[in-house]
């Protein structure tokens, strides 16, 4: 089984934090990249390959013609053999997801949606440039149980100047959301907000004040019966992301569209151009990984969820380090049937601790 992502790369402005491969175009432009879109689609035929989930990111996704997606997903439909309980999951901002467009959405057979929250606070929305208000998102949420969505995600941003997460998530949960992600906002090279904390008019929480809002997010959520299953992941019981999940676990996975990455689920990796001229003419990246290159993805993948990694599946074994054994021993790492999991207290500084690994 593998999962299909579908790269949609278009916005209606750009968010100052953003460093992804989207773009603001005309509907001519976005016409000429989804005709290529299906064709790329239509070129990778596997009708004998069952695939588990479809993912349809960006971008915004909900900011094109609901006739665009839907196209789309049917020649997916047409090319591989989707199963009857595969997630398909499209992603939408608030503002761009009016309830036509998820009930088009619902009824060509996507069940998962994901709104770009991020904030509940009006500020900071405007700050980070959405163009959502909170009483929108908190509409474009119930529109999507209107719609027929039961499965409903929400992604909120960590490390904001302003805001209070844990009230937001409260909100949400109190909305129907099943499913949120916390992710921590990253200050990337070439973005308005790097420049902005660089020149001192933006000032961002300490990684201390971060890290304490983290772990109050991640109680709250615990107390309120949704499982932390990854280091920004949270989900009632039935409800985690089952795409993004094959990731996680080394799953084998096709990506189409600007910019999107596959994966073989063994030693070799592609990835389209980033760039529409050179995405228009089929370039491709491919990038093929050394035994000990997959086991450093395997062991920092694993750790970061639930699901761990196996021991037997390294291609180098890592418990004759002194370090592994002491973090099992120390009770960091947890070994049950030859599968290491990291011991979820430890997950805000997993990153400290996979390097110590793979070093």
């Amino acid at each position: 089984m593998m999962g299909i992502y579908v790269h949609i790369p278009f916005c209606e402005s750009k968010c100052i934090y953003c460093a992804f491969a989207s773009f603001v175009r005309d509907e001519n432009f976005q016409a000429r990249y989804f005709e290529f879109l299906n064709k790329e689609i239509k070129n990778c035929n596997f009708p004998d390959r069952e695939v588990a989930s479809i993912y349809f990111g960006g971008g915004t996704p909900s900011c094109v013609s609901e006739k665009q997606i839907v196209k789309t997903l049917q020649t997916i439909k047409s090319a591989f053999h989707v199963l009857p309980d595969a997630e398909i999951t499209i992603e939408c901002n608030p503002c761009s997801a009016s309830l036509e467009k998820l009930k088009t959405y619902h009824s060509a057979g996507f069940n998962r949606v994901s709104f770009g929250v991020q904030s509940l606070n009006d500020k900071m929305l405007k700050f980070l440039g959405r163009r959502h208000t909170k009483a929108q998102a908190l509409a474009a949420i119930e529109n999507a149980k209107r719609a027929g969505f039961d499965n409903i995600s929400a992604d909120l941003l960590l490390g904001l100047p302003k805001g209070d997460i844990q009230n937001d998530a409260k909100i949400l949960l109190r909305s129907g959301v099943k499913h949120i992600s916390a992710y921590m906002l990253q200050v990337e090279d070439g973005t308005p907000l790097k420049n902005m904390v660089e020149s001192g008019k933006v000032k961002l929480p300490s990684d201390d004040q971060t890290v304490d809002n983290y772990q109050k997010l991640t109680d709250f959520l615990q107390k309120n019966r949704f499982l932390q299953y990854e280091i920004s992941n949270f989900a009632l019981k039935g409800f985690k992301s089952k795409h993004n999940f094959a990731y996680w676990t080394g799953q084998a996975y096709l990506g189409f569209g600007l910019g999107a990455h596959s994966f073989d689920g063994k030693y070799k990796r592609f990835s389209s151009a980033d760039n529409f001229e050179d995405y228009f003419t089929g370039k491709q990246n491919v990038e093929k990984l050394s035994p000990s290159q997959r086991d450093e993805e395997m062991i920092m993948l694993g750790l970061r969820c639930d699901a761990g990694f196996r021991l037997d599946a390294l291609n180098a074994s890592i418990s004759e380090k002194p370090i592994f054994n002491k973090y099992v021993q120390d009770g960091i790492l947890e070994m049950s049937d030859g599968v290491i999991r990291l011991n979820s207290k430890y997950y805000n500084v997993s990153n400290s601790i996979i390097l110590h690994l793979i070093d």
